[in-house]
Parts: structure tokens; C-alpha cells; sequence
């Protein structure tokens, strides 16, 4: 039986649910890389090469999540077949795609396959961010970006910042720590820089309301199993509801309320398909007072019931 979706700190590594800002780093167990070890000094992210992990898994990394780790995935030769909750695609050598914290996700890869995974706190992320604020909400979703060049192959901008990035990262060159930084900076503005975005030119004037938004998603996670009234999350924010409502409508397209069903709903469709947890009890965990209420729910929001919707995602 699979009564829980696996979370990992990377690829086969359990959790245990690392503290943003805690310290400079996350606990990494790199003992089994076979590039030269980066150096000891405190990391912010980490870097290793696709095959050094998914080797050790038969090129099968199956569905896990991590707890406060943004990931991005660099394909540079082979093919991957990805899975992202109850979404599937296929990548090719000079695509590259991000992975939010949180995002149930799995791999399974090509003989051949060559690339990187670059890792880091979202604590981290934020920071990195920070005097871009818009980028972060860009960046909640999961990204895909063809980086091959106008002519068509793989020597594009990205590139030549991954490049870059494994070139620092694995030397011990003065301003080392700074040079990744902005070399990560770069990356990931030119991947945020991707995502269409309706109403770019106003919300570069609402950096407020988006540091707004990011605290509301934060208490989102954190209680959205409480089912919270949207009076307690405005009250903790320090605005109405009105103001949350016109904020989320603003920067997220959606209501407040469907901020938190969405929450909801995306951990139970992450339940239904990587568990066998039944349905009562996925209720129970969900903070529904039954199960007939919540498969009332689910079935308005997915048009489809709980036992459909395992039944069609297995």
C-alpha cells in the first residue's frame, strides 16, 4: 500500500524539512557525485549532472516532491518523459524546465541522457529575487523553456549560463559565492522572462501587492487543510478581504477563495494518483467533514468524482 507521496531533499534523499534561512545551505549528501567535490564552504544551491543521480535509479526517478526546494532540470543530450501531478510531457536535448516547491514530479530518462539539476531552497529563491520581486510569482508555476538559439542549436543564452554556473560552481576561484549568485540571478530572469504575463507592465508598479500575494500563498500552505475563513488570512496579511481578493484577482487571476480550493484540490488530485489512501481518509486529512462533502467538491471543481478521477490518472 502507498499511503504517502515520497518528499526528498534530491533524488532518493528524504526530507526533513529544512528551515528557510536557517543557515547558508541545505544538507546534501554528496558522497555519491563523481565530478570533483565542490568545496566546503556554505552553498545556497546545488548542482550535479543528470546522470550521477538517475543512474542509481535505472534512469527512473519515480514521483517525490521536496519540501522548500525550487528545482531546474537542463536537458544537454537524450530525452526525458516527465510527470508533473496529473500532467505528462516529453523533453528534448536544449530544453530546460523548472520544478516548484511542493510540485509532484518524476522522471524517467533516455539511455543517453546528459544534463544538469540545479536545486535551491525557496528561502533562497526569494532572495535571489528580491529586487524582482514580479519574477517570483512567474516562477510558481512549472516553466518550460526551449533555450536552443534562433539557428536551432543548443548554443543559446542559457547555455552559456549553465556552463558558466558548473564552471564556478566546481572551482575555487576568488568571489566564488558571488559569481553563482548572479550567474543564477541571470538564468532565472531570463526563464521568468518567459512565462506570458497579461499585465506585466502593471504589476512592475505593484511590488507591494506581490510581497502581498507571496505572504498569502505562505499562509495558504500552511492552513489551507484548516480551511481558514478568508477574515483570518486578511487579518494576517494586514489588509480586508476585499483588498486580498483584489489582489489575488490582480496578480493570480482568481479570487482568494480559489487560491485556497485550488490548494485543495491539487493535493487531493496529488493523493488520489500517487497514493491508495481511501477516500474518506483523504477527506479526513483534508479538513472536509466528510467524505460525501468533499467528493462533492471535488467533483465541482475537477467535473469529474475522486474514484473517477484515480481511476483515469493510474
Amino acid at each position: 500500500m502507498r499511503n504517502n507521496i515520497p518528499i526528498y531533499k534530491l533524488y532518493g534523499e528524504r526530507d526533513a524539512a529544512t528551515k528557510p534561512g536557517a543557515h547558508d545551505g541545505y544538507d546534501l549528501d554528496l558522497s555519491s557525485t563523481s565530478d570533483p567535490q565542490p568545496i566546503t564552504e556554505p552553498e545556497f544551491f546545488h548542482l550535479e549532472s543528470i546522470p550521477e543521480r538517475s543512474r542509481l535509479h535505472d534512469l527512473h526517478i519515480k514521483p517525490h516532491r521536496h519540501t522548500n526546494l525550487f528545482q531546474l532540470l537542463y536537458i544537454t543530450r537524450g530525452q526525458a518523459e516527465i510527470s508533473f501531478d496529473d500532467q505528462h510531457l516529453t523533453m528534448q536535448a536544449g530544453r530546460l524546465i523548472t520544478v516548484p516547491p511542493g510540485t509532484v514530479h518524476g522522471f524517467k530518462f533516455s539511455d543517453d541522457i546528459d544534463g544538469w539539476v540545479i536545486s535551491l531552497t525557496d528561502y533562497h529563491l526569494q532572495e535571489i529575487l528580491s529586487p524582482a520581486p514580479k519574477l517570483l510569482a512567474r516562477l510558481d508555476q512549472a516553466v518550460c523553456v526551449d533555450t536552443r538559439s534562433t539557428s536551432g542549436d543548443t548554443n543559446g543564452p542559457a547555455d552559456f549560463l549553465i556552463s558558466q554556473l558548473a564552471q564556478e560552481y566546481y572551482s575555487h576561484n576568488t568571489g566564488r559565492l558571488f559569481a553563482l549568485r548572479h550567474i543564477l540571478g541571470l538564468l532565472l530572469l531570463g526563464i521568468g522572462r518567459t512565462v506570458p504575463q497579461d499585465h506585466s507592465a502593471r504589476l512592475s508598479r505593484q511590488e507591494q501587492k506581490t510581497e502581498k500575494f507571496r505572504k498569502f500563498q505562505t499562509l495558504v500552505e500552511t492552513f489551507y487543510k484548516q480551511h481558514k475563513s478568508l477574515d483570518f488570512y486578511a487579518r494576517e496579511i494586514g489588509v480586508t478581504t476585499t483588498q486580498l481578493n483584489r489582489i489575488a484577482k490582480d496578480i493570480y487571476g482568481m479570487t482568494a477563495s480559489e487560491v485556497v480550493q485550488n490548494r485543495l484540490m491539487l493535493e487531493a488530485k496529488r493523493t488520489l494518483i500517487y497514493t491508495d489512501i481511501a477516500i474518506q481518509q483523504i477527506a479526513d486529512e483534508l479538513g472536509f467533514r466528510d467524505a460525501g462533502y468533499f467528493s462533492r467538491f471535488f467533483t465541482k471543481k475537477a467535473g469529474v468524482s475522486p474514484a473517477r478521477f484515480r481511476l483515469d490518472n493510474r
